[in-house]
């Protein structure tokens, strides 16, 4: 690692405890909003729409209290991960930067050397305060939020953490999947073909087995940003935790599952899902814009009880038509998952990756690198789409010279206007890896997706034939700067 990428990684740990003191940094930042008497009746869900749709990144976190019909302090946070800068405090990084990809960058180059902590058992902590079981179950206890306009029921589980345990290794993941509300004691687990609950709960069934599940609806931004995000295959989100904290997560072993679920979590939902036990789950507005996923008979939970804080806080995620905080956040993950990959297969000089919020998520890619060999920009596409960072749901990946941020979509689309052959920088890969929340998605859950080679041709560029760049130097930008230092230049 250079001496520039090392110098950026000076805040090198996670620097709050909890939701609740994260909360409290957000506040001294500037970026807490406080909203009083919303309806969790689709109120909640507009403001949050309403304040991120064109925020680019600088919308608030909003903290709603007093709802209507539940006891003051018993809370939902949404938008907690809208901004670049709250993702930067959640993972312990620098809150400045020049370019949004150097979060990016200095994610990647933290996972470099990083060192797991495995989390720490304890007997007790703030989730115990208070605890439901059987005849006491309600989950609607809390104010549980309906979302959107058009959904047709309530969400506990949307910016959650969902754990689960492998049958054959005894491994536990967290994964972020929606609950609906059925009733009282009944919620639903939506889980993607694929992602890893899926496949533990897919095991337990084709055993005849019950599968049980913890649901975490109020945690540390950390744990469901990590939960929402892809990580290096066999590492565990609870063990990664740890490692960007510096110190084990401390966790209680669930009373009916047995599973680690963090101390400090503000609320816990236990129970078991049962093979051919199902009911209709959905529609939700979902991350990609649309009402485009099939209400089917899904696998239900049985809740079995909940444990949760006294004043507990929901965490809500509810994903609308971009610009929303869940493809900001899978966006930046992706992005250093790609970056990993890309290094990891020996291709050289990768200088930015970004996955572009209006995207979202994973579905615009741009990588940033120095051209060193003539198909170096084609390996760079083709690994980037196919790693596991970037196969999921993909559409578009675009590669860009050394002097485009791959973070500007202005400058990407410059590029793309000006470097780009349609009959020559093309490639197209078929029957990938899709998801159901595309409106367009292909029979068997496949998609279609788009390569594009936006660099300056590697023989031009080698030959410096290319037409050159109209651009101020970086000598005469600095100049300017030192001379005219009372002009709000905006940064480069």
């Amino acid at each position: 690692m250079d001496d520039a990428r090392s110098a950026g990684l000076s805040n090198d740990q996670a620097s709050y405890r909890g939701l609740r003191h994260w909360i409290e940094k957000v506040d001294d930042l500037g970026e807490l909003l406080r909203v009083d008497n919303a309806s969790w009746d689709a109120e909640m869900g507009s403001i949050t729409q309403m304040m991120t749709e064109k925020s680019r990144g600088n919308a608030p976190a909003l903290l709603f209290d007093n709802v209507p019909g539940y006891p003051q302090g018993y809370r939902t946070l949404y938008g907690s991960l809208s901004s670049i800068k709250r993702v930067a405090l959640t993972l312990g990084l620098p809150l400045e930067h020049e370019r949004k990809a150097d979060i990016v960058q200095r994610y990647y180059d933290r996972m470099q050397n990083m060192e797991l902590i495995p989390p720490k058992i304890v007997d007790s902590g703030p989730v115990m305060e208070n605890i439901m079981t059987g005849d006491d179950v309600d989950v609607l206890k809390f104010p549980v939020p309906r979302h959107h306009e058009q959904d047709k029921a309530r969400y506990i589980g949307t910016a959650n953490c969902v754990i689960s345990q492998d049958p054959d290794d005894g491994s536990y993941n967290l994964g972020t999947y929606r609950n609906q509300v059925y009733d009282a004691k009944t919620i639903g687990c939506q889980i993607t073909e694929g992602k890893h609950g899926r496949i533990h709960r897919d095991k337990y069934f084709e055993r005849g087995e019950e599968c049980k599940f913890a649901i975490l609806v109020g945690m540390d931004p950390l744990l469901y940003m990590l939960s929402a995000s892809p990580l290096p295959e066999d590492v565990g989100e609870l063990d990664f935790a740890g490692g960007i904290r510096g110190e084990a997560i401390e966790c209680i072993k669930g009373p009916y599952t047995g599973f680690p679920i963090p101390a400090d979590a503000e609320i816990a939902i236990e129970g078991v899902a049962r093979p051919g036990k199902v009911k209709e789950e959905g529609p939700f507005g979902e991350w990609m814009g649309y009402y485009s996923d099939d209400s089917v008979p899904r696998p239900y939970v049985e809740i079995k009880n909940i444990l949760h804080r006294n004043d507990p806080i929901i965490t809500c995620a509810p994903q609308h038509k971009p610009v929303d905080e869940t493809g900001l956040l899978k966006g930046i993950a992706g992005s250093a998952e790609i970056w990993r990959s890309l290094e990891a297969c020996g291709l050289p000089d990768i200088l930015g990756v970004w996955n572009h919020e209006g995207g979202p998520a994973t579905r615009f890619t741009a990588i940033q690198i120095k051209q060193r060999y003539p198909g170096h920009a084609r390996n760079v596409l083709h690994v980037a789409s196919n790693c596991q960072g970037g196969a999921y749901a993909g559409k578009w990946t675009v590669v860009v010279d050394e002097d485009i941020d791959a973070s500007d979509l202005d400058q990407v689309l410059w590029a793309m206007s000006t470097r780009f052959d349609p009959d020559t920088d093309i490639d197209l890969i078929l029957k990938a890896w899709a998801s159901k929340r595309d409106p367009l998605y292909l029979p068997g859950n496949f998609n279609n997706r788009i390569l594009i080679d936006a660099c300056i041709p590697y023989d031009q560029l080698l030959k410096g034939v290319f037409p050159p760049v109209v651009d101020v130097s970086k000598e005469l930008r600095k100049q300017i700067r030192e001379k005219f230092s009372h002009l709000p230049f905006p940064r480069d």
